[in-house]
């Protein structure tokens, strides 16, 4: 298996949650350059990917309180 970021040689690895719990989770991890892929953030990045149709939401900048000329003067 490839690395996605160097192409460098992919290895499986098991290791504990941070939680302190003996939980033991596993995810890949590059040789070459050190990326680790592990299921949650795999989960997150495909949820960053997705349209914002599909999300449900709408991305809106908040307005600033006071117009651009206001803050120029000061």
């Amino acid at each position: 298996m490839a690395c996605a970021r160097c192409g460098g040689l992919i290895v499986k690895e098991s290791v504990y949650d941070r939680e302190g719990s003996s939980q033991v989770i596993l995810m890949d991890r590059c040789l070459q350059c050190g990326h680790i892929e592990d299921p949650v953030s795999a989960h997150n990045r495909a949820k960053i990917n997705q349209s914002p149709t599909e999300k449900n939401k709408v991305r809106r900048d908040p307005e600033h309180p006071f117009p651009p000329i206001q803050l120029a003067k000061g």
